[in-house]
């Protein structure tokens, strides 16, 4: 938020325009509202996000998003500092955005919810996907996160309507894709442009020598591996492969992107779901 810097460089001086948006940010993700319900709340009651007064900590936006909203709440500029030593002492709270006691709080909670949604055994836990960082969204280049549905895992790339509307961006407010589709078509195209033929014909057929040798190895174990690889160890697989996806939901299709060794070799192809 736009709040004036204190003379001591530490802390924010709150501005009263937006001092009160984000204690409204952190009093409602204390009382158990996600991220998006927040992001939206602050869009339909038109606040003006960061980027409206043309500077901020979070990247400057025409509206509010998870991401401004988590850059808020972890900013520790917008708490005073804590009590020093244990003691009482008094502090100057006239100052204060958010106590610290608040955002300690928020912190722990945060802490809270991610030991819940790794912690093996719990239904969270157990909740696996396997394209998790890898995929995107063709028409906002953002991140698609992992959802369930009837038990399977989705990929889906949530824009507000007013996000969509204010950023120019052509959106429906969901865009789905499920992993079960996804996984044959890409490990399939996969081994195609991991072939020995098409790498040696991206390296430029060096003819008999160290580096062929190193070309045909490098095809044959990511052949294997692709062949042979599940669940997590798939992950792994495409993670190796330095693995870039773009999915377009207008026409069904998936860009592939991939960055082989030896020689870093960039292959790209595109899978029709």
């Amino acid at each position: 938020m736009s709040d004036r810097e204190s003379g001591a460089g530490q802390g924010l001086v709150p501005d009263e325009r937006t001092a009160p948006v984000v204690r409204r940010i952190f009093r409602e993700y204390l009382s158990g509202k996600g991220l998006q319900r927040i992001a939206e709340g602050l869009n339909r009651d038109e606040i003006p996000s960061p980027g409206a007064y043309g500077r901020g900590a979070p990247p400057s936006e025409a509206a509010w998003s998870k991401g401004t909203v988590r850059a808020i709440l972890v900013n520790p500029r917008y708490a005073d500092p804590p009590p020093a030593g244990g003691t009482d002492g008094e502090r100057a709270v006239s100052d204060t955005i958010v106590p610290y006691e608040v955002f300690d709080q928020v912190h722990q909670t945060f802490a809270a919810r991610r030991r819940v949604h790794h912690e093996p055994g719990t239904a969270t836990g157990r909740q696996r996907y396997l394209l998790r960082g890898l995929l995107r969204c063709a028409r906002c280049n953002r991140l698609m996160q992992g959802t369930r549905n009837n038990g399977e895992p989705y990929y889906r790339c949530r824009l507000p309507a007013e996000h969509a509307t204010a950023n120019l961006i052509d959106h429906p407010r969901n865009v789905y894709l499920r992993e079960r589709n996804v996984l044959g078509p890409l490990t399939a195209c996969l081994r195609t442009v991991c072939a020995p033929r098409q790498l040696l014909a991206l390296a430029g057929d060096p003819g008999p020598g160290r580096l062929r040798a190193l070309v045909i190895e490098a095809a044959d174990h990511y052949a294997q591996a692709l062949q042979e690889a599940r669940g997590e160890s798939l992950a792994r697989v495409f993670r190796t492969l330095g693995l870039q996806l773009v999915y377009s939901d207008a026409d069904n299709l998936l860009k592939v992107k991939a960055v082989l060794a030896p020689g870093r070799m960039v292959v790209r192809g595109t899978v029709e779901l």
